[in-house]
C-alpha cells in the first residue's frame, strides 16, 4: 500500500490496522514504561485514525535522574510535565497520531475530569505506573 504501516499489514491485514487506528486508549503514566507505549503506539498506527485516540496521564514532572531510564526525554525537558512532553513527541514520531495529555492524578477527587462519558468512550485502559501508591 506504500504506507508507514506495510509490514503490519502483510502480517495482519488491512482490517487489524484498520482496527488499531480507530482504538480510543488511555494510558496511566508516562514514565519509563509509558515512553515506551506511547512510541509503540505511534510507531503500530494506534489512534491514528480520525476515530481514534491515545490519551495520557501523568501527574509528574521530568527530573534529570529520569533521563537514564525514560528515552523520550532529554535534559531540556527538565522541568516539564512527563505526559505532556511525551504525547508532543509520539506525534513527532507519528503526526497522524491523536494524542491528549491530561496532567491529572486519576482518584475519586478528578471524576470531573475522568467522568463517566470518559471511560465509557474507551477501548483500552493501560497501567504504565511504576509503584505502588499510583496503582
Amino acid at each position: 500500500m506504500g504506507c508507514r504501516y506495510d509490514d503490519q499489514i502483510l502480517v495482519y491485514g488491512r482490517e487489524i490496522q484498520d482496527k488499531l487506528g480507530k482504538v480510543n486508549t488511555f494510558m496511566v503514566g508516562a514514565g519509563a514504561l509509558g515512553c515506551e507505549l506511547i512510541k509503540a503506539f505511534a510507531c503500530m498506527g494506534v489512534g491514528c485514525s480520525p476515530q481514534g485516540k491515545v490519551s495520557v496521564t501523568d501527574n509528574d514532572n521530568i527530573e534529570i535522574s529520569n533521563l537514564n531510564r525514560q528515552f523520550l526525554f532529554r535534559k531540556n525537558n527538565v522541568g516539564h510535565s512527563k505526559s505532556e512532553v511525551a504525547c508532543t513527541i509520539a506525534k513527532d514520531i507519528n503526526p497522524a497520531l491523536n494524542v491528549k495529555d491530561y496532567q491529572t492524578r486519576v482518584g475519586s477527587d478528578t471524576e470531573a475530569v475522568f467522568n463517566d462519558p470518559f471511560w465509557e468512550s474507551l477501548d483500552f485502559v493501560v497501567n504504565a505506573v511504576d509503584n505502588i501508591k499510583a496503582r
